[in-house]
């Protein structure tokens, strides 16, 4: 259960169609090295191409089966309504960051989404990123410490929202 990951109907989706996608390339591939050996056979020295196919199909061969397998291991999150009690998927947090060794604070506003579905342009972060995992189940007004790639950082959540139009422009 330890690889198991939180994905919502939004990831999951996404994740389908690149699996759709890189099973398509998996099988481009194994075309090209069919015409290749048709050409040249597989020796090495006389169809180098054909070599370097086989290895462009093990990779992609090998990242679809990662993709499969993050998908069967993945637990569908689904959820009728955002919780404003505590720090979920689905949640709208604003949360302040304190930088402990420099005191810059900053304020940001993001919604929590699944596993790899982060999208900083649209203001959603993943529970499973470095403050997602961080603010996780916490409630407004709670504070934790934490270690970020900027350093040593206080967060604080500030307001969980029920929704977008809640939030101040």
């Amino acid at each position: 259960m330890a690889n198991k990951v939180y994905i919502t109907e939004k990831g999951k989706q996404i994740l389908e169609r690149k699996i759709a996608e890189q099973a398509i390339r998996v099988k481009e591939i194994q075309e090209e090295k069919s015409i290749a050996y048709t050409a040249s056979g597989d020796g090495w020295h006389d169809n180098p191409g054909y070599n370097q196919l086989i290895q462009l199909e093990e990779r992609a061969i090998s990242e679809l089966k990662a993709m499969e397998k993050r998908l069967s291991d993945s637990i569908l999150w689904s959820s009728k309504e955002r919780n404003t009690e505590k720090v979920q998927i689905g949640s709208i947090v604003r949360y302040k960051l304190t930088n402990i060794k420099t005191g810059k604070v900053l304020e940001n506003i993001f919604e929590i989404v699944g596993s790899g579905e982060s999208d900083l342009k649209n203001k959603q972060i993943s529970y499973d990123s470095p403050i997602g995992n961080a603010i996780w189940e916490m409630s407004e007004g709670c504070e934790v410490e934490v270690m970020l790639p900027a350093g040593l950082s206080k967060i604080e959540i500030v307001r969980l929202y029920k929704d977008w139009t809640e939030v101040p422009k």
